[in-house]
């Protein structure tokens, strides 16, 4: 036991003086574990290890050196690695940028014109000829005052209605639509300032995004068919009078003038029509009776005349057999195989005979 002992310190001595690597470790644990438990003790403690912790019936060592950098692990047999990084840094917080004092003012102004309750309206639609024979606590309960801002918000939108509506019963002229759709956009603003950290203000950004989009929609449509009608409502809406590019013709000179308008869009939009211009379903008319069939956008081409014939390949050099081209390749002879045509055995249903044996199949009658 001791010149085993001795030879273990040999050993490590001459492993000490070289560079301490991982692939060492396994030829150190292998002589731990013939030298016995004691001299496995003496030998971890030598070598500088952390913890050297021996299974009795296994074997396995668990060394974790002073020298290891990164990411810990653990390295018990039969323990899954687990992986523990190391957080080093500040933690990125996201911060919105400081509003100027023009914009702080801007919402001041906003939000107080907003606050704004008429002082005789009713809620429900009510007028004061309605409500003339009740009490005045009763009057008071069913004003604006007492009301919530779902009701304000309604009495408001049945103002734009009667205000900008073409024909008794009007709610959905492009007109009313737009103011209607511009006080739910005011009053979402105005509860997005009112409460700038409050949770799930994503599914109302997404709201407010949907709503600018259909009164983008809206405002173009009465652009194009009542231009005064759409500039004395952007007027009493206090919205911008966006003249909309809208490419009616090829022909620049011809087409509406883009006023307040991003330049990239009112581009994409004359290349989109130019686009579906060129592209648009085509006619297919009867060529003798010149009848109108059907539209497509894909036009079928009448099929060329060699097609499905053999055609002639001029003689040249070839690395395969036999080394050129063939005769009947070159007169223009060859077999040209069709892999749609009909098998042997083929029958077609509307014939005057009806059954029997084909006349292609092997033992047919003449």
């Amino acid at each position: 036991l001791g010149s085993r002992f001795a030879c273990l310190l040999r050993i490590h001595g001459r492993l000490a003086c070289e560079q301490r690597t991982m692939s060492t470790l396994p030829a150190l644990a292998a002589l731990t574990w013939r030298a016995g438990p004691a001299l496995r003790r003496a030998a971890a403690a030598t070598a500088g290890c952390r913890s050297a912790v021996v299974a009795g019936g296994v074997g396995a060592v668990n060394v974790r050196d002073s020298w290891r950098w990164g990411p810990m692990c653990q390295d018990t047999r039969a323990v899954s690695r687990v992986r523990i990084n190391r957080f080093t840094g500040v933690r990125a917080v996201k911060v919105g940028a400081p509003k100027t004092d023009w914009q702080i003012a801007a919402e001041k102004e906003f939000l107080a014109m907003r606050a704004q309750v008429p002082k005789d309206a009713y809620a429900f639609h009510l007028t004061e000829d309605d409500v003339r024979n009740l009490s005045p606590e009763m009057r008071t309960c069913l004003s604006l005052r007492c009301g919530s801002s779902e009701d304000i918000s309604k009495w408001r939108r049945h103002q734009l209605i009667r205000k900008f509506q073409t024909k008794p019963f009007d709610t959905n002229s492009p007109a009313v639509r737009i103011a209607v759709l511009t006080e739910k956009i005011m009053r979402l603003r105005a509860h997005l300032m009112r409460n700038p950290n409050r949770y799930g203000h994503q599914m109302a950004k997404i709201s407010m995004a949907v709503k600018l989009s259909k009164r983008q929609r809206a405002m173009k449509t009465l652009y194009k068919t009542d231009y005064v009608l759409y500039r004395e409502l952007c007027k009493e809406l206090g919205i911008r009078c966006v003249r909309f590019a809208v490419p009616s013709s090829k022909d620049p000179s011809k087409m509406v003038n883009p006023q307040a308008i991003d330049g990239d869009r009112a581009k994409f939009l004359i290349r989109q029509r130019m686009y579906h211009a060129k592209y648009r379903p085509r006619e297919m008319r009867d060529p003798e009776t010149n009848k109108l069939i059907r539209y497509t956008r894909h036009p079928m081409e009448p099929v060329p005349e060699s097609h499905g014939k053999a055609k002639s390949t001029p003689q040249q050099i070839s690395r395969a057999w036999p080394y050129s081209v063939r005769s009947e390749r070159v007169a223009g002879k060859q077999v040209v195989y069709n892999p749609t045509a009909a098998g042997r055995g083929f029958w077609p249903a509307h014939l005057k005979i009806i059954g029997g044996p084909t006349p292609d199949c092997p033992g047919a009658e003449p």
